[in-house]
């Protein structure tokens, strides 16, 4: 069972929330050949650039209505690319990999909102594929006409993505269990959800198309809420963040009330409710609409609804027998071509990723009297580089130089015989010279690999 109280008490059937893991694939190697030929006297390098790695795409499908795929199968690869080859043979690059998801799904990452896909077809690359390591090749230049240095391919990303569905529809149905929402939507549209004498029949939202009058929109009905569902009491806290979406909401009401509570009362209930969950379900066009006109008491609490809600479109009717249906169709298709877009609700960036350092890198002092360097320029630059090449050393001493990484480490106090940690890799600090006989303040004889934290 999950120790996840709030996915305990997700129905079956309907998973709107996902945790998944991407990895996209890493970059192939670059390859360091020459080429040796007979008759030939000038080969030189030819090793070739290794593949791209595959991408990680979402791409918003209306054939689909839940998360529950992706649920199931929470870890997403995609495939790495080739390693190149002398010859000049670059590799192949790795296959893309795209999952569907429902439309109106949200994408984050951390506190971060990646990607927000709301139309069909729309698509996203959430996780980019590490670019091939160059091959000798690219090296060449008319100093060093015999480069022996080549990349490794470049890490794919990898992290914990958060999705999250808000059900996409024109028309929200909210009120208390029983209020008859079902039964609307069911006579409205084509849809058809479970309907029955007795509180929380529906446990999922249901959407259905109408059509009136040559005019076309989509509703929804929210699962029953009742007092204290923004704080997570019944089911409304899992469902009234699908109410966000939608551009209008039909309030039903029954007269006689729910639970011993006053028609009145009820009304002023949901609106609380709906306003203590997010402050835009409060500025929200509504349609205040009294069902079940066929009971006796009908009509006198509509005559009261009218004298407490004066500001308020009311609507009587009676969605067993469609009594007051096509007045109440054609309100709604006169009201929702004139909500604007800014009316409605946007996923908000609420935390920026962390960024690096505007220099590419921080340095921290550890206890153990060791420095550890962290940026992710820096960071992939060690994945990238072939320690196996002596030449790859010199290349990335003039690298460490050039940021100002020396500088930074004198700065912060490393002296020689220090630890230097940098993406998984220990380096000893030291003020030997370059081979090429110039003076290095800062040196890095490579002790050995180590995965730390590993």
């Amino acid at each position: 069972m999950s120790s996840n109280p709030r996915a305990q008490r997700t129905p079956s059937g309907f998973i709107d929330t996902a945790r998944v893991y991407l990895k996209a694939g890493d970059g192939g190697n670059g390859c360091s050949s020459f080429r040796r030929e007979k008759y030939i006297p000038y080969g030189g390098p030819d090793g070739g650039h290794g593949g791209r790695g595959g991408s990680i795409w979402f791409e918003a499908s209306s054939n689909i209505t839940t998360l529950s795929e992706v649920a199931h199968h929470p870890h997403i690869t995609a495939s790495n690319g080739c390693p190149g080859g002398g010859n000049r043979r670059d590799g192949a690059y790795g296959e893309d990999k795209t999952v569907y998801v429902p439309c109106g799904t949200v994408v984050k990452r951390d506190d971060s909102i990646l990607a927000d896909l709301k139309e069909d077809g729309q698509r996203f690359m959430v996780a980019k594929g590490g670019r091939g390591g160059r091959g000798n090749t690219a090296f060449k230049t008319r100093f060093n006409t015999a480069p022996k240095i080549s990349e490794n391919g470049e890490p794919g990303e990898k992290f914990d993505a958060f999705l999250e569905l808000n059900v996409l529809a024109d028309v929200g149905l909210v009120g208390f269990p029983n209020a008859g929402k079902s039964t609307l939507l069911s006579v409205i549209s084509a849809a058809r959800p479970k309907i029955a004498d007795y509180p929380f029949t529906t446990l999922n939202p249901n959407i259905g198309m109408v059509s009136h009058k040559g005019k076309n929109f989509a509703a929804a009905d929210i699962p029953g809420l009742i007092e204290g569902a923004h704080d997570g009491k019944g089911l409304g806290d899992l469902f009234l963040k699908h109410v966000l979406r939608t551009k209008l909401l039909v309030h039903l009401v029954d007269p006689r009330g729910f639970n011993g509570m006053k028609p009145e009362k009820a009304v002023r209930v949901i609106e609380k409710e709906l306003k203590e969950y997010h402050p835009l379900l409060a500025k929200k066009v509504s349609i205040l609409v009294l069902n079940k006109s066929d009971l006796p008491e009908a009509k006198e609490v509509y005559a009261t609804l009218q004298k407490k809600f004066k500001k308020k479109e009311i609507f009587l009717i009676s969605a067993a027998t469609g009594k007051g249906l096509a007045k109440l169709l054609d309100r709604v298709i006169k009201l929702l071509p004139t909500i604007k877009e800014e009316q409605l609700y946007k996923a908000e960036n609420k935390a920026a990723a962390a960024e690096a350092a505007s220099r590419g890198f921080e340095i921290r002092a550890t206890e153990e009297g060791t420095y550890a360097v962290t940026g992710a320029k820096i960071e992939k630059l060690i994945a990238m580089t072939n320690f196996a090449q002596p030449d790859s050393w010199d290349r990335i001493r003039r690298i460490f130089r050039t940021i100002g990484l020396d500088k930074a480490l004198k700065k912060a106090g490393c002296l020689p015989g220090n630890y230097v940690h940098i993406a998984g890799r220990e380096f000893e600090w030291s003020d030997e010279k370059l081979p090429e006989g110039r003076p290095s303040k800062f040196a890095y004889k490579y002790r050995k690999f180590e995965e730390y934290g590993a």
